[in-house]
């Protein structure tokens, strides 16, 4: 089966349109032209008439979306095809010319009209313009204009040639022996009738020419309000996301008249606003995911985070859904120039990641620069895995995307790879013991944690209660549990001298604690038994 996105399948597809707008305006002419394809034009003529056939066969070849799912059973397809488009497609292919007359010169008025038949294949226009739509090539306001815009030309070319199969009306006999001139003429007339100008100079004669000249002035009546209201609609929607902007702009504007904010703070706030329009165009990236399932919320934040997530050290070599993990639970922040992130003794959270911009690293008088971090960098992660306050101060440069993991999700995320919450524990201590030396060489050294004692556990509704005796500087607590032979971890960040594991196994279980400090990891505890 052929996709529907295949590449050549879609040049087809616009073969074919091309092919359909060429009937639409050739037929009609040929119709009160009266005029017969010879030669070269029969013979296009024909081959336009094959691509039709090729095409219906193709349609019965092609995967389809029926209800947004894509659909490959050829007999599905078949069915879905035949209560659809079928009719439409056959008709406009099948040469009526050829059945209809004994010869390829003559053709009888029926044949004639049998071949309007195809004008029908206009109504896939519709179709096409609508998966433009959504391929989002054009913006939606441009293309309906273009829409709008080929529909009235249509239907202005088909007036002309039903005014000229009327007779032309008082269009001079001099117009009327030329062909192209009583074309051009009769187009004029249709244009100004449609668009309600209607100079006079070409009116019609007969009853029929004056009723067909009031159906089109009805029509060009109704239509010149339907363009003009879509016109004004279409202008004021070109670009949605900037009315949006401005309109924002304008309530915060009046709030900060109204709230008398300070002229320098008020310039703070829209060159915030600026940047926002600069880098997102105004859109609030948190809420466009929101509104996704997470299964495409999964996809584009590995499309727009994956990269920027490997070149963090920390995450080198992690592995795949891991990482697929961190970039889905990562919360973007913008920061203006000399904002603080956060300041030196602040209870920390949060741990932050640069995708745009710049951030200084800054001691206690806000001048002293010890170091600078830029795009890929990451910051914060000694407050978040230690439990300590921060140790140092953070000032934006410039304008600062940020990405930031709180420590909730992160010792969820990290507490079901054992290995690399080992890993990212000892970057934090290399870390915090670099910035304890930076800031003070004589700071007091901590010594690793000794051996929990006093480990107690009991079953409780279903789960396994663990309590301990907590112990002088610890940052965190591990707890592991014996399967099937191996310990495995079930918590590398415990903030408390207690836990709960609400999946113990089956009949009886064995836990083991340690603590773990900037100094790094003390002795795991004898193991602990709990039969459930």
């Amino acid at each position: 089966m052929i996709h529907p996105e295949n590449r050549a399948k879609q040049y087809w597809n616009a073969l074919i349109l091309i092919f359909t707008v060429y009937f639409a305006v050739e037929v009609p002419l040929r119709l009160t032209l009266g005029y017969h394809p010879e030669g070269w034009f029969f013979v296009f003529d024909m081959f336009v008439l094959g691509c039709f056939l090729v095409d219906v066969v193709l349609n019965f070849f092609t995967a389809t979306y029926i209800n947004g799912v894509l659909v490959t059973n050829r007999k599905q397809v078949a069915i879905f095809y035949l209560k659809g488009w079928f009719l439409v497609d056959i008709m406009a292919a099948i040469p009526f010319d050829l059945f209809l007359v004994g010869s390829f010169s003559a053709l009888t008025d029926s044949a004639r009209v049998i071949r309007l038949v195809r004008l029908a294949r206009l109504a896939r226009i519709a179709q096409f313009m609508r998966k433009l739509a959504q391929a989002d090539i054009i913006n939606i306001s441009i293309l309906r204009m273009m829409f709008l815009t080929f529909w009235v030309v249509m239907i202005a070319h088909w007036a002309a040639c039903g005014w000229i199969a009327m007779g032309g009306g008082n269009i001079p006999e001099a117009d009327q022996s030329d062909v192209t001139r009583l074309y051009v003429r009769s187009l004029y007339w249709a244009t100004t009738t449609i668009t309600t100008i209607g100079y006079g100079d070409i009116t019609p004669l007969t009853n029929m020419q004056t009723i067909f000249t009031m159906f089109f002035q009805l029509m060009g009546a109704a239509m010149y309000g339907y363009v003009i209201g879509n016109i004004a609609s279409l202008i004021a929607n070109l670009d949605v996301a900037r009315a949006q902007y401005l309109e924002k702009l304008e309530k915060i504007g009046t709030f900060m008249k109204f709230k008398k904010i300070p002229i320098e703070m008020q310039h703070d706030i829209r060159s915030y606003y600026t940047y926002l329009w600069d880098t997102r165009r105004g859109y609030d990236e948190a809420q466009v995911l929101a509104d996704l399932p997470r299964p495409l919320v999964e996809k584009v934040s590995m499309y727009l985070l994956q990269t920027m997530i490997e070149k963090v050290p920390i995450f080198t070599g992690a592995s795949p859904d891991l990482i697929r993990q961190i970039v889905v639970a990562l919360k973007p922040e913008v920061y203006t120039p000399g904002d603080f992130v956060f300041r030196k003794g602040d209870i920390g959270n949060t741990m932050f990641f640069i995708a745009r911009g710049g951030v200084q690293v800054v001691g206690d008088d806000g001048t002293t620069v010890f170091a600078t971090l830029k795009e890929g960098n990451f910051f914060g992660e000694i407050a978040l895995i230690m439990s300590s306050p921060r140790t140092a101060s953070i000032r934006a440069m410039e304008f600062c995307d940020l990405y930031t993991l709180d420590k909730d999700t992160f010792n969820e995320i990290v507490s079901n790879y054992p290995k690399f919450a080992e890993h990212i524990l000892e970057l934090a201590r290399e870390r915090q013991t670099e910035v304890g030396k930076r800031e003070d060489p004589n700071a007091i050294q901590y010594a690793r944690p000794s051996r929990i004692k006093k480990v107690a556990a009991k079953a409780q509704n279903g789960a396994v209660l663990l309590t301990w005796e907590p112990m002088d500087h610890a940052a965190v607590y591990q707890v592991i549990r014996r399967d099937a032979g191996k310990w495995r971890l079930l918590n590398g960040f415990i903030q408390s001298a207690g836990f709960i594991d609400d999946h113990p196994q089956e009949g009886s279980g064995s836990y083991r604690i340690r603590a773990a400090n900037q100094a790094g990891t003390g002795d795991w505890s004898d193991p602990i038994e709990v039969a459930l």
